[in-house]
């Protein structure tokens, strides 16, 4: 008995470090971009880590992510509701009172969670994969390196899935001054109805508004 269980444990070692040689970083990024290249609507709850590079202090915050492709969104916090409609992008901060609204742009800074939870794959490199438990699955991390830094104003990102249906449960990336913000993602839903009426906003009463469009 105490060889057969021997031989289970050496075969599954044995399978770990042949799946490890066998998903390069490319191909690990190329099956990534078949799996989200088919995702339409996206949804999770998020704990989000934001680190300064200068002081090493840390900011943490709970909300809400909901993507709907083209470049529709709604991410949600406590303090703050961002919500673009495909047209405009509205911020609405509820501590101070205010909603700004701007235009949606390609690449406009205000994008750039919709562009690196699902296109990713567009702008970035694939530079290391390392086999690990994401979790508690099989999965990986993957190290990518932005095509052009001043278009994506990123400087690397890690993401870490789960082998068996590619999806991502964690993201950290960062920017050009040394900051860093990782999404740890739970509750994640993809390719499930929308209601319009999410990603929509109304100017609420009493707000100040900045209409920068």
């Amino acid at each position: 008995m105490r060889c057969n269980r021997t031989v289970i444990a050496l075969i599954v070692v044995i399978s770990f470090a042949v799946a490890a040689v066998a998903m390069s970083p490319k191909s690990a990024l190329k099956k990534l971009k078949k799996h989200y290249d088919e995702v339409e609507t996206f949804k999770a709850e998020f704990r989000e880590l934001f680190e300064w590079g200068m002081t090493g202090e840390t900011v943490i915050r709970e909300g809400s992510f909901v993507i709907v492709q083209p470049n529709k969104f709604r991410i949600e916090t406590d303090e703050q509701l961002m919500i673009s409609d495909g047209d405009a992008i509205y911020r609405h901060n509820r501590i101070s009172a205010q909603v700004i609204v701007e235009p949606v742009k390609v690449n406009t800074e205000a994008l750039l969670p919709q562009r690196l939870l699902l296109n990713f794959s567009k702008e970035f490199n694939a530079e290391s994969v390392s086999e690990m438990p994401v979790s508690r699955q099989a999965g990986f991390r993957l190290e990518l390196t932005p095509k052009e830094r001043e278009t994506t104003m990123v400087d690397k990102i890690t993401l870490w899935a789960t082998t068996e249906d590619m999806t991502i449960h964690r993201l950290k990336i960062a920017d050009l001054n040394g900051n860093s913000t990782t999404y740890f993602l739970t509750d994640i839903s993809l390719n499930k109805p929308i209601d319009p009426a999410v990603t929509t906003f109304s100017i609420p009463e009493g707000v100040e508004l900045f209409d920068l469009r």
